[in-house]
């Protein structure tokens, strides 16, 4: 039986009060464990108010104007970030297409998820949902606790998807989104960042995103 996500309505919402965590890693997601161990996860929502959410103040009109380019593959999806941003590489040479804005820190990763991963007889039902929770499982073998773990239902690219987030000990977010392009390939996208700049990340994702 497959674990459910917990649904959270905001599409993407964080609590800041949670623990801080250790390095982020935006490398093609596999569903090592499987995914049915989600089930051990706690099945209470976390209930936030608007000051539990930080914002960070909006940007002068001249920086919201800034130049953007389009980056990305044909199979993996596009996204447009600012000009001034730069192909990136995770040292440990994954096959994501990845732009940061020069930092090692501020990262958009697409990518399609590593089906060679699932063993051969579960791949024909293995779906969008079954990849988040594989995600999800992948943070908390990174040392997360499942109280820094979240999930959402939510729309990109006007496709349903899975958003799972969590906050890591250094204060790093990671959110990542899993849909079903409709032509049996699931997506993977993510942005990853620390406060300062995850929410701009994010929003740049959610309204840019293309398949």
């Amino acid at each position: 039986m497959k674990a459910r996500l917990r649904s959270v309505a905001l599409m993407f919402v964080l609590a800041i009060s949670l623990p801080l965590a250790t390095g982020c890693s935006s490398g093609t997601p596999s569903a090592e464990p499987e995914p049915e161990a989600v089930e051990q996860t706690k099945e209470e929502e976390v209930k936030l108010t608007e000051d539990d959410v930080k914002v960070t103040e909006e940007a002068p009109a001249t920086e919201q104007a800034a130049a953007t380019k389009r980056v990305g593959a044909d199979g993996i999806g596009y996204v447009s970030v600012p000009e001034s941003w730069v192909e990136f590489q995770d040292t440990d040479g994954n096959s994501s297409i990845q732009w940061c804005d020069g930092t090692p820190y501020t990262i958009v990763s697409l990518n399609t998820f590593d089906m060679s991963s699932v063993p051969e007889d579960q791949r024909a039902d293995f779906d969008a949902e079954d990849a988040a929770n594989a995600v999800w499982m992948n943070m908390l073998n990174d040392g997360l606790s499942e109280d820094a773990v979240q999930g959402a239902r939510v729309t990109l690219a006007n496709h349903d998807a899975l958003q799972v987030y969590g906050l890591y000990p250094d204060g790093s977010y990671l959110v990542c989104w899993l849909l079903d392009d409709g032509a049996g390939t699931i997506r993977y996208v993510s942005a990853e960042g620390p406060e300062s700049t995850i929410y701009d990340t994010v929003e740049m994702v959610q309204n840019t995103y293309e398949l």
